[in-house]
């Protein structure tokens, strides 16, 4: 590492020595680079000339600084460091490196020749390269460049310390396998032992003597600690899933109040409408419509309809889960919702992947979901047109992937986050629940769903579900 900031530093010296050779002329010709006793304006124009050199080349690199040293007025000129954190240096060199980099420039005077060389003091440590300007035989000055590297040496010490305990691990891997090969015996019981906790956690290895005995032990202590961990999060994960059903419940009962009200008004208010006409006027009145009657049994089947999502939240899944063939149930759905898709003049267009490993699942629940989304599709698309669902395997992730792609209206980028909240929806009609019971299931199968837009029209939802092979 030193050798390569060398390399760095003897390079930017040479960049900084050419980038300056037209300035060296102007400033020599008007007699500044080889006057002793410059004015305050000389010496202000000819730091800042400098200046502006030494910032262009320098700050390229983070961590160099340089300038120019004039022999003869024996001053630092045109000092640079453009990375430096603040605060920002000023004039020239810092105090405790000052003479060192002095030293170094009339030496490159002396021996009229570059030099770059690595200096150091306290935890400073730096490379630094000189190299003289001559003009008319004579060195008028000197260009400087150093870059500072003790930022990187720990990270050296932390290569040797690795390199060190690289060592020390292979000679005690070494040592292992010759202790392995005289204590065989013990070594094989340990892993047929192990193996066998492999498959029933509640084992631990037998006691042993010596050394064995000491790494037996606190295998088993832990194990034990594993296992306290294991069941600590069951209890964390169940009281968590606890308290999203409340929360969810919460939700669902101010939702269900909202939904519940007003059918149960509108129903409430033609009854007592009816009780007044048959107060008032005995016989069928004018109020009392086929119309009205069926109005008051679509709200009665709207309520139905509520409870029976409700329900359907309330257990989202069956416990008795079993294998499911995702095509033949994707097929299914499709076919019974032919005809109402042929009425809206929609087609489905199916590339079901073959031989698609088979998930574990309620089927009654996943067809609920296809039948949700589906829903959701043909009322995005009044004038019709086509809907894609393609099946695929994930063998990487275990996973099985179901996208519907629809080419309906889609969904606006400020609600797409907000579909699977309960009660939520931008239909006129609907209680808003389909997506987020359709959520609720996938979730209980531990998979995932979500809604991406299309680059063109519609949007396209995708379910992912574990298979075990």
């Amino acid at each position: 590492m030193v050798e390569k900031n060398k390399a760095v530093c003897d390079s930017f010296a040479g960049k900084l020595y050419n980038s300056a050779q037209a300035e060296i002329d102007i400033l020599d010709s008007l007699g500044l680079m080889t006057s002793k006793d410059l004015s305050s304006a000389g010496i202000k124009f000819v730091d800042s000339t400098l200046k502006v050199i030494s910032e262009r080349e320098l700050k390229v690199l983070s961590g160099l600084d340089g300038g120019f040293y004039l022999v003869s007025a024996d001053e630092f000129y045109g000092y640079a460091f453009p990375t430096s954190p603040p605060p920002v240096p000023v004039y020239g060199p810092p105090p405790r490196s000052y003479n060192i980099i002095k030293n170094q420039s009339l030496q490159s005077v002396s021996e009229n020749r570059p030099i770059t060389d690595v200096h150091s003091f306290d935890a400073a440590v730096f490379p630094l390269a000189t190299r003289p300007i001559v003009r008319d035989s004579k060195v008028v000055c000197v260009v400087w460049v150093r870059i500072h590297i003790e930022n990187e040496l720990p990270i050296i010490k932390l290569k040797q310390v690795v390199n060190v305990t690289a060592l020390i691990s292979i000679l005690g891997f070494l040592f292992l396998m010759l202790l392995s090969a005289l204590l065989g015996g013990e070594i094989k019981g340990i892993q047929k032992e192990m193996e066998q906790i492999r498959f029933n956690s509640s084992l631990r290895l037998r006691k042993r003597w010596g050394m064995f005995g000491y790494i037996t032990s606190n295998i088993n202590q832990m194990l034990d600690t594993i296992e306290e961990e294991v069941d600590q999060r069951l209890i964390l994960e169940r009281q968590l899933s606890q308290k999203e059903k409340l929360a969810s419940l919460g939700n669902m009962v101010a939702g269900v109040a909202h939904e519940v009200k007003t059918p149960l008004a509108i129903i409430k208010t033609r009854i007592q409408m009816w009780q007044k006409e048959i107060q008032n006027a005995p016989g069928i009145s004018g109020q009392i419509s086929p119309e009205s009657m069926q109005l008051v049994i679509d709200e009665t089947n709207r309520l139905a309809t509520l409870v029976k999502r409700l329900l359907i939240f309330s257990r989202p899944i069956d416990k008795k889960l079993k294998p499911t063939d995702i095509n033949k149930l994707i097929s299914e759905v499709v076919s019974f919702m032919n005809m109402k898709m042929n009425e809206m003049r929609i087609s489905v267009v199916l590339f079901l992947t073959p031989d698609l490993p088979l998930i574990q699942a309620d089927e009654n629940s996943i067809k609920e979901v296809i039948i949700n989304i589906l829903d959701n599709s043909i009322e995005a698309m009044p004038d019709g047109g086509i809907i894609k669902i393609n099946t695929r395997v994930d063998s990487e992730n275990e996973r099985l992937s179901i996208e519907v792609d629809d080419q309906g209206k889609g969904i606006s980028e400020d609600i797409i986050n907000k579909v699977f909240d309960p009660f939520f929806t931008s239909k006129e009609s609907g209680a808003g629940l389909g997506l987020y019971i359709s959520y609720q299931i996938i979730k209980a199968h531990n998979g995932e769903i979500s809604f991406i837009k299309n680059t063109g029209a519609g949007i396209k939802c995708i379910i992912n579900l574990p298979f075990s092979n």
